[in-house]
C-alpha cells in the first residue's frame, strides 16, 4: 500500500548527522585534530547562523562534511 504523506526527511538528516559523527571520531582516533577541528567548526559555525533548525543542522552537517574532508588536503599545498 502507498503512503502518500511520507516523509523521509528525518530519515536523511539522521543518516547525514551520523556521518558527521562517525566522520569526527574517525578523525579524533586517527590523530588528524585540524581536521576535526575544522570540521566541528563548520558545523557549529552554520548551525549557529541557521538558528539551530533541523534545516540547518541538515545545512551544517553537509557543510562540515565537506569542510572536513575539502580543508585539511589544501592546508600545506602551494597553489
Amino acid at each position: 500500500m502507498f503512503i502518500p504523506h511520507l516523509d523521509i526527511m528525518p530519515l536523511v538528516y539522521g543518516i547525514v548527522i551520523f556521518l558527521g559523527l562517525w566522520s569526527m571520531w574517525a578523525k579524533l582516533t586517527s590523530g588528524r585534530f585540524i581536521a576535526l577541528v575544522i570540521e566541528a567548526g563548520v558545523f557549529w559555525l552554520v548551525f549557529s547562523l541557521h538558528g539551530g533548525s533541523m534545516a540547518g543542522g541538515f545545512a551544517a552537517a553537509i557543510a562540515a562534511l565537506l569542510a572536513g574532508s575539502v580543508f585539511p588536503r589544501m592546508i600545506g599545498k602551494k597553489p
